[in-house]
């Protein structure tokens, strides 16, 4: 990657210069995208995503808008407080999705981040490599089961990223992606970090277990039994 930065006024953009040679705050416009008709679709959650085609090559690229969750949406939607550019939420995701991908782990290529800021607020985007033929894992089990092996990569992709130190609070089964023949990956490193072990990997785990019987509880029919966490514990104990 050949990361630069670009600035205009209270406007910053983080870029790798291979796959964005000339950065413009258009590019983070879902509905300039649209305009030229070159957005591709969506995807629903807490931030806002929309897939556009803007790679070389007809690549296709993930844009996000940075928006808080919880009742703090309510009230400060995609405001953040300013306490300096390397500290707002798509430097430091750009920065360690980054350095993850650099050192072989499955996660999607970052692109660009943008920061604009006002006075002591901030609002964010970030663009990353879209992952063909993925899914949420959330999205496969609604319509079909998963076989035993997948649940072992699921359980052996959680502690690769735990042997790597990297503690992803938001950890779910919408942000584990099935990419077929590509095996799984791990997006949206909002809140993400580099810390030492601990206790946080159990509570890690706890928390993507949590994720799956809360889709289960909301639908009958999601396809996530007691084995398949037994799966999941044997792939991640290796």
């Amino acid at each position: 990657m050949q990361i630069k930065t670009w600035r205009d006024g209270w406007q910053y953009i983080l870029h790798d210069a291979a796959a964005m040679p000339r950065p413009t705050p258009e590019q983070f416009d879902a509905s300039l995208w649209g305009e030229k008709e070159l957005l591709v679709g969506s995807a629903v959650g807490r931030a806002s995503v929309s897939f556009v085609r803007g790679g070389m090559s007809g690549k296709i690229w993930a844009l996000r808008h940075y928006q808080r969750g919880g009742m703090a949406r309510f009230v400060l939607g995609d405001r953040y407080g300013w306490t300096g550019l390397e500290q707002t939420r798509p430097w430091r995701e750009f920065h360690l999705t980054a350095s993850l991908h650099a050192h072989g782990l499955p996660v999607p290529k970052p692109v660009a981040a943008r920061v604009i800021r006002s006075g002591l607020i901030y609002r964010g985007d970030l663009i990353t490599e879209f992952i063909e033929d993925a899914a949420p894992v959330a999205d496969v089990l609604a319509w079909r089961e998963l076989p035993a092996r997948d649940w072992n990569e699921i359980g052996a992709l959680i502690a690769k990223f735990h042997k790597a130190g990297v503690r992803h609070d938001d950890i779910n089964a919408r942000n584990i992606l099935r990419g077929g023949e590509h095996g799984y990956f791990l997006i949206d490193f909002d809140k993400a970090e580099i810390v030492p072990p601990g206790r946080w990997q159990a509570r890690n785990l706890a928390r993507f277990r949590r994720s799956l019987d809360k889709f289960k509880a909301a639908s009958p029919k999601f396809r996530f039994q007691e084995a398949d966490w037994d799966a999941v514990l044997a792939g991640y104990d290796g």
